[in-house]
């Protein structure tokens, strides 16, 4: 693990029966996720955007990328180190039980909290901009499929930073043979 590897905080999960407390889940659970939510605060009011994103576990950052304008940026951009979280999840089949109350449904997830800010070194947003390149789009060739980022398109790009603090993550998945399991989507 880096030294840069947020705090654990999973250990104060309601349900510990879903808490994950291998640390290298999280970090692989983050790199095979293609989108999350990113949460900040206006005033008293909750924002939250739905974003694609990478991960760096060398930096113990999250990345995420937009236009530089809209609510998202000018709460970056006018917040006094502002602060951030982000959740991704993965979900799975829906677990039937005698009583609806005990009815689940199988998933993983990760939320993560720390402070947010933009990048401002160009070399920088390039190589995150890359990495976005090489998760989204891996089966492409710089210089042969796609023209190399326009240094035009990397000044007009925000590049976020959330470096994660802390996080926690949940794994609720069941044996795949559980009796009833089944997909939603099977069922309509």
């Amino acid at each position: 693990m880096t030294e840069n590897m947020p705090k654990n905080i999973t250990d104060s999960i309601r349900y510990q029966g879903k808490a994950i407390d291998d640390p290298a889940w999280i970090p692989k659970f983050l790199a095979e996720q293609e989108t999350g939510v990113l949460g900040l605060i206006d005033d008293d009011t909750p924002h939250l955007v739905t974003q694609l994103f990478v991960y760096s576990p060398d930096e113990g950052a999250i990345f995420l990328h937009g236009a530089q304008a809209g609510r998202a940026h000018d709460l970056v951009k006018n917040g006094d180190q502002p602060r951030a979280s982000f959740t991704t999840s993965e979900k799975g089949r829906y677990i039937p039980a005698d009583e609806p109350v005990n009815f689940t449904v199988e998933y993983s997830s990760v939320v993560a909290y720390g402070a947010i800010d933009f990048l401002t070194d160009r070399e920088k947003k390039r190589d995150v901009l890359e990495q976005f390149m090489g998760k989204f789009a891996p089966q492409l060739t710089e210089g042969e499929d796609y023209e190399r980022i326009a240094q035009e398109s990397i000044d007009r790009t925000a590049v976020y930073r959330l470096d994660v603090e802390s996080w926690s993550g949940k794994n609720g998945w069941n044996d795949p043979d559980h009796p009833g399991a089944y997909s939603l989507d099977a069922t309509r």
